[in-house]
């Protein structure tokens, strides 16, 4: 027998004859105690890429409004010029559709 089998079944019997502790409840506090520590370590700062990444899509945001500012008369002219479309006069959208396909 190799040495791992010989530490495995060592390890298999010690496993045998260990207590059944079924459901064990966490000790009192354990989930505070660990948020705790997870909020104590902190974040890293963020990097160079984040920070500018950041900054260049607050300034694509200024660029659109300003954009659609500038164009807006262009905008509410393009819809105002808009006539609206016509109400079908049949009941049957499929019968509609056969007769623009024919």
């Amino acid at each position: 027998m190799s040495e791992f089998d010989k530490q495995w079944q060592k390890l298999v019997a010690a496993a045998r004859q260990a207590p059944d502790t079924g459901d064990a409840a966490a000790p009192y506090g354990f989930s505070t105690r660990v948020a705790a520590l997870a909020f104590a370590q902190g974040q890293p700062a963020p990097s160079i890429f984040a920070r500018l990444s950041l900054r260049a899509a607050l300034v694509a945001c200024l660029l659109a409004l300003a954009a659609v500012g500038a164009n807006y008369s262009a905008i509410t002219s393009a819809f105002a010029d808009e006539q609206p479309a016509p109400a079908a006069t049949g009941d049957d959208p499929v019968g509609e559709v056969i007769n623009l396909a024919s």
